[in-house]
């Protein structure tokens, strides 16, 4: 009879503390709509030239991993700190903070272009 409760208890257990599985669950999932490209991409994105003070704005591609920001960056304008060969840092405004990013040329684009 002991045996039993302390399998009842244990099922119990599990029950309550089972993992929810909804429409908010996982990053995969929060992420899936800003990380759909079905079309190849090109490679004039590298023969743009960026300058310090430029404005770019940040569009995240999901066929180049590297250097990939986070997707609360997705759509955010930014002003070019300084630009390295493959990577260019941003000053990001978010909220009342200005957060530095540094990501490649595959993830930003010029600001009105």
């Amino acid at each position: 009879m002991l045996s039993v409760k302390i399998g009842l208890s244990k099922v119990l257990h599990y029950m309550a503390t089972k993992k929810s599985h909804g429409r908010s669950h996982g990053f995969k999932h929060k992420s899936r709509s800003v990380m759909k490209k079905k079309a190849p991409r090109g490679v004039s994105f590298l023969l743009r030239e960026y300058q310090e003070g430029q404005q770019a704005l940040v569009i995240i591609d999901p066929r180049q991993h590297k250097g990939l920001p986070h997707r609360r960056y997705h759509g955010k304008v930014g002003v070019i700190t300084s630009v390295g060969r493959r990577a260019i840092t941003l000053d990001v405004k978010l909220g009342e903070k200005s957060k530095t990013l540094i990501t490649r040329l595959d993830h930003i684009k010029p600001f009105g272009v």
